[in-house]
């Protein structure tokens, strides 16, 4: 791959799907609490609404509401369609019904 003004030797910075994906065994072995993964993601990152919507859900699969559901905030106030992947997602039963998040 060639990358015009790029500095030699560096790589482009790590989207936050990597930090998803890096998530995703503790995820399927159903150790939500090992997910940190995730959380420790690069500053420049903290407001991406993918991101915080899954955070979100592996905060409410792990019983952690209030953790859960500032993630949800988030990810609503960044990424509109997150608003629509929350009303029927089984990982955000637990904290759906919270009147903070507005109508859904």
């Amino acid at each position: 791959m060639l990358v015009i003004g790029g500095k030699p030797g560096a790589g482009l910075p790590a989207s936050p799907f990597e930090y998803w994906y890096a998530a995703q065994p503790a995820v399927e072995a159903g150790d939500y609490e090992r997910r940190g993964t995730c959380v420790r993601g690069p500053r420049r990152l903290a407001a991406a609404g993918h991101l915080n919507y899954q955070l979100a859900c592996y905060q409410a699969l792990a019983g952690n509401r209030v953790d859960a559901l500032r993630h949800l905030r988030i990810a609503f106030a960044n990424d509109p369609s997150t608003r629509e992947w929350a009303a029927d997602d089984d990982d955000l039963v637990s904290v759906r019904d919270d009147p903070s998040l507005g109508s859904s």
